[in-house]
Parts: C-alpha cells; sequence; structure tokens
C-alpha cells in the first residue's frame, strides 16, 4: 500500500528524492515553501534534506561507481531506502491529507490526496516517553526514546508514528519554574516561549543551535499521532538539560 509509494528501483529512487527535496524546498507562489504550504514542519522539511544530501554526495556516488560499488555499499542503498520509507510515509500522509495538496503534488510525490484509512483508533496513546537526551557537542543532542515496556531499545509507542518534543531554552540553569506546554487548542502552537516540533523516529539528532551552549533547555515530551493529533499521548514530566 503507502510501500508503493516509494520505489525500490536505486535508479527511480534517486530521482524520487532529489526531485521531492527540490519541491520541497522551492517556494510556491512566491511567497512559502511547498513543505509549508503541504503542512510540514521546518524540522520535517531539514530532516527530508539532510537524508537526500546524504544520499546525493556520498551513498549514491559510492555504489555509481565501479570502484567503490561494493557489497556492503550495496547492501547500504537498500537499507537506507527501506529507513527512508519509513522515514517519509508519515510526512506523505500529511502532505495527502493537507487541503492545499493538489494534483501536481499527488504526481511528485505519488501520494492519493486525502487518503484515509478506514478504521483508526480512538483511545488516547497510553503512557508518557522514557527518554534519553544525550549531549553530541556543539548544541546538538541525540534523542533516544521508547516506551516503559521497552528496557534499552529505543522504539515507538502502539498507536504513534512520531515523537513530539516542547521547548525552551533558557540563559541560566537556575532559571524560574519551566511553564507549561502551551495549550494545542490555541492559535499560536508557541504560547508561553515554548516551542514544538515532531520527529518522526525514536532515535533522532536534536539542534540546540552551538550559540546556546552553556545555557538550559527545558523540554517536555510525548507520544504522537500526526494523522490523528487528537490521540496524542501526555506530555512527560519536565525535563531541564544543559546545552553542551
Amino acid at each position: 500500500m503507502s510501500n508503493s509509494r516509494i520505489t525500490n528501483s536505486i535508479p527511480k529512487f534517486n530521482t524520487y528524492i532529489n526531485s521531492t527535496d527540490d519541491n520541497l524546498q522551492a517556494i510556491s507562489s512566491g511567497v512559502i515553501h511547498n513543505w509549508e504550504r503541504l503542512g510540514l514542519s521546518s524540522v520535517n522539511a531539514s530532516d527530508w534534506h539532510d537524508q537526500r544530501t546524504y544520499w546525493r554526495d556520498t551513498l549514491y556516488p559510492k555504489y555509481s561507481s565501479p570502484a567503490t560499488s561494493t557489497s556492503l555499499v550495496k547492501a547500504e542503498v537498500k537499507t537506507f531506502i527501506i529507513e527512508f520509507r519509513k522515514f517519509a510515509n508519515p510526512l506523505l500522509d500529511i502532505m495527502a491529507a493537507s487541503p492545499n495538496a493538489g494534483t501536481d503534488d499527488e504526481i511528485m510525490f505519488n501520494f492519493k490526496i486525502g487518503r484515509a484509512p478506514a478504521h483508526h483508533a480512538t483511545d488516547p496513546i497510553a503512557g508518557t516517553v522514557v527518554y534519553d537526551a544525550q549531549p553530541l557537542g556543539g548544541g546538538d543532542f541525540k534523542f533516544k526514546c521508547r516506551t516503559a515496556a521497552d528496557s534499552s531499545r529505543a522504539s515507538l509507542a502502539a498507536g504513534a508514528d512520531s515523537v513530539q518534543l516542547a521547548y525552551m531554552v533558557q540563559e541560566k540553569s537556575s532559571g524560574p519554574t519551566p511553564p507549561a506546554p502551551a495549550d494545542d487548542n490555541m492559535p499560536n502552537p508557541n504560547q508561553a516561549g515554548m516551542t514544538k516540533d515532531i520527529f518522526t523516529k525514536a532515535t533522532f539528532t536534536f539542534h540546540a543551535e552551538a550559540e546556546n551552549v552553556g545555557k538550559t533547555m527545558i523540554v517536555f515530551a510525548r507520544w504522537f499521532n500526526t494523522k490523528h493529533p487528537e490521540l496524542a499521548g501526555p506530555w512527560s514530566a519536565v525535563r531541564a538539560v544543559v546545552i553542551a
């Protein structure tokens, strides 16, 4: 079903990942980027672009060259396509459901406008996110998220296709009690200084920016379903992490 959107053919996949990233980064009607018009976040668009860049500049050249196209490289290419499909399909669902999607978008991304599953859960996602935020230096963190039932393996909760973070950066680690995340029903998703972003993998790199090194970041996390935001799980307890 959704696997047919993204081909297993390596030459066709090469065309798909490059052309779709160019399209997402392009300006629509001279006003906004296509990724914004189709309902994606800046993080979604950046992640798509980062994967395209690695494929275009590193992996595909190794695969295409007879001197470097080893069995290990070929296996890595196949794995990359599988993992990209897992990453992209939830975002394709968001774009397909966008009221701004048109026939040209259907052709470009190979989705069907307005397609929805015949049935979906109606109960909110159970449990809170258990996560580690490992400093990588330069303001970057590696987030590894799991359910309480998984003692170490990174995994998404049942009913979730992503993790949502609500966060803010404070000047000092001894700052005031952090505010609660913004009410999702409010028109501004960044109420009370909080920023919200969605990550479609249980393990991901978060960029807090190098200029914030030494400051403290206040973080909340919850399980999220991009197709049914109303089923989002409860927010985790607040955490304060020092940006290193």
